[in-house]
């Protein structure tokens, strides 16, 4: 993984903090699969969506532009958040 692992740290801290803010990972793990979000009729990847609805709703948007894409790019960071987040399986 070309992130690293105190970036990573960083990421899963804030992401965990933002999940359990608002109801725990249960929660969004049926909302993303059952397509209980927005525009999920047009989301091709739902992994790949819930990865980064939970980077940019952790509000690490700002961060990952100045401590990430500097030396990465958004395959290295979804390679992270996958290590970070479960897997989902589309059920609608």
């Amino acid at each position: 993984m070309k992130i690293k692992s105190e970036h990573v740290v960083y990421m899963k801290n804030a992401i965990d903090k933002y999940i359990e803010a608002n109801g725990g990972i249960k929660v969004f793990i049926e909302k993303y699969e059952t397509g209980d979000f927005p525009n999920s009729d047009v989301a091709k990847n739902l992994n790949t969506r819930f990865c980064f609805d939970m980077l940019y709703r952790s509000d690490l948007l700002s961060w990952v532009c100045e401590s990430i894409y500097p030396y990465a790019d958004d395959n290295h960071i979804l390679t992270a958040l996958k290590s970070i987040l479960p897997k989902l399986t589309r059920r609608y």
